[in-house]
């Protein structure tokens, strides 16, 4: 097995390095345009439709370039929702004509995407939603409330999973199924899913409402936040896949997202062991460098170790879909490990500095609280547990 990168990768993760630090530079409203006008939103995306059209270890390789040097995790957290969420399973389960209307701009950021799948009664267990698709003459009608929204005030088009209705609930019997919608923000003003226009009259009472970024511990550039679909008609060209079979199409979009949303945390711990290894060498106690003892080289050295092994199972998983095969057990490690890595590995690069790593101005508080939220999002490690216990049998 070949371990090494091509040229053409390597320079692509330069690229992706030098954007992510001007990014950084960036004021904290302006990241997500910079990442969108250097690329970093369709690197994936076939060119026809947009995109770079690179593959998705080579994709997660960018990200880790990204990572290395843009220290907002909320940003490229909302990127990722948005290209790995949402524009891989448009590209992978996307009808032609709902391609061609959103990848293009969702490539380019003119558009962008997140999902919309959380309930209060609904997080790890989506086949428990409550919101609800209606069929109707037009379309659908999507009634329900969402939490923990990516991005959700700045978005474009939501990826809603809500519960089957119409035919399924008739006689009063129970809705089954899940349906996956293509929702626009601007459904409200008579907008189809492909962006035609539409009756206004038959929309005049459809709401998308985000609702304000909750007040999180950390990665606040996500700006999480409620999202309420007030009876939002949409048409048929807004439904992904089959009605009724949501569960399945969310689940590609999880796969996806698992395998990848945490490509960049890998740039952000080696971004982290090396300046943990800097500041053990010049940080002098009684005359010696803390390097030489035993306790911080084995801390440093365990940074090292969870940084490589979690290199191995991202890039193993983002393979794996690029070969084709399904790959959820793999996209689960993934996630898993690197998620449970980045929040110990950030726990040790703040112990490392006693007192003062324990200030807000180290920075070192806020990665911890980064970290922590990293362990949330796309699946909590029990969640991914299961899932790679269903894989083995048990």
């Amino acid at each position: 097995m070949d371990f090494g990168w091509t040229p053409a990768q390597r320079a692509v993760h330069d690229r992706m390095r030098a954007l992510g630090a001007e990014a950084d530079a960036a004021a904290p409203d302006d990241r997500m345009r910079v990442l969108a006008r250097g690329g970093a939103l369709g690197l994936p995306i076939a060119r026809d439709l947009g995109g770079e059209g690179l593959d998705l270890v080579t994709t997660a390789l960018a990200y880790e370039g990204l990572g290395a040097t843009l220290r907002d995790g909320g940003v490229l957290l909302a990127a990722g929702a948005h290209l790995f969420g949402v524009a891989l399973l448009l590209a992978r389960v996307g009808t032609p004509a709902q391609q061609r209307a959103w990848l293009p701009r969702m490539a380019t950021g003119e558009r962008m995407a997140t999902v919309a799948a959380t309930e209060a009664g609904a997080g790890s267990d989506v086949a428990s939603v409550e919101a609800t698709a209606d069929r109707t003459a037009a379309g659908y009608r999507l009634t329900g409330e969402k939490r923990y929204v990516t991005w959700a005030d700045r978005a474009d088009v939501y990826l809603a999973i809500a519960r089957n209705g119409g035919d399924d609930r008739a006689g009063g019997a129970p809705a089954r199924g899940l349906t996956a919608l293509l929702v626009p923000r601007d459904a409200a003003g008579g907008a189809t899913a492909s962006g035609a226009p539409a009756d206004a009259a038959a929309h005049g009472a459809a709401r998308v409402r985000p609702g304000a970024p909750l007040a999180t511990a950390g990665l606040r550039g996500a700006r999480l936040a409620p999202v309420s679909f007030a009876g939002c008609e949409v048409g048929p060209d807004a439904l992904l896949g089959r009605a009724g079979a949501g569960l399945a199409v969310f689940q590609i979009a999880m796969t996806y997202e698992r395998a990848l949303i945490l490509a960049f945390r890998l740039g952000a711990m080696e971004r982290a062991l090396g300046e943990a290894v800097r500041f053990a060498r010049e940080r002098a106690i009684g005359g010696q460098s803390i390097a030489r003892h035993q306790a911080v080289a084995h801390r440093l050295a365990q940074m090292k170790l969870r940084l490589e092994t979690s290199r191995l199972l991202v890039y193993r998983a983002a393979w794996e879909l690029d070969q084709g095969h399904r790959g959820q057990a793999e996209a689960a490690l993934a996630k898993w490990h690197a998620a449970d890595s980045a929040v110990q590995s950030a726990l040790d690069d703040l112990q490392l500095r006693g007192g003062a790593g324990y200030l807000e101005e180290s920075g070192l508080p806020s990665a911890v609280d980064d970290a922590l939220g990293g362990s949330i999002h796309s699946g909590t490690s029990d969640v991914l547990a299961t899932i790679v216990a269903r894989w083995l049998g048990v």
